[in-house]
């Protein structure tokens, strides 16, 4: 009896190192795909946010196959059947249009509209910085829904996540003197 489970355990541990080496061969493509995307509907050529189906894909490379489909996009439900033609810009280079990584772009270089220091470059343990429109209103540049971020880059101006926090603030209380003493 004992030998049995002995084979049988071997066979598991096989079982889970192939199954392991396929997903760190095929998981950089798969990890690359991960989050939200912005693409270009070759429907309507505009900015859409797009998710990949990430399970469906890993089960494809564990059987050394490729599958990349949608599970998300902004223009679902009412276009929920499209063919998906956009999935060809996103896996010809995913990096390049993870929304992370576009606003990483945006921001770089840039310095705050109010203080005017360089705006630090964005980093997932650190607080989001903000876009300022026209109108004066003060937003997080996470907050807005990924297929509006390219409108708004165009048309706003960079603010430090500082900043955004006391301009913020003094919009929510005019009666209140704020003083800024960065601010010249």
């Amino acid at each position: 009896m004992a030998p049995v489970i002995y084979y049988l355990l071997a066979f598991f541990v096989i079982v889970i190192a192939y199954l392991g080496h396929r997903l760190l061969v095929g998981g950089h493509e798969i990890r690359s795909l991960f989050g939200p995307k912005l693409v270009t509907c070759p429907e309507t050529h505009e900015p859409v946010a797009v998710k990949v189906a990430l399970g469906r894909a890993a089960v494809a490379a564990l059987a050394g196959k490729e599958h990349i489909e949608l599970c998300q996009c902004s223009r679902w439900p009412e276009r929920a059947g499209c063919d998906q033609a956009c999935l060809s810009e996103l896996t010809a280079n995913p990096e390049e249009h993870g929304v992370w990584a576009i606003a990483a772009h945006w921001y770089e270089g840039k310095n705050c509209f109010y203080c005017g220091r360089t705006i630090t470059p964005l980093s997932h343990l650190d607080h989001p910085p903000g876009l300022v429109g026209f109108d004066g209103k003060i937003i997080e540049w996470d907050r807005v829904p990924a297929e509006k971020l390219p409108a708004q880059f165009a048309s706003a101006h960079p603010v430090c996540w500082n900043c955004s926090v006391v301009e913020s603030f003094r919009q929510q209380h005019p009666e209140l003197i704020v003083v800024r003493p960065w601010r010249h």
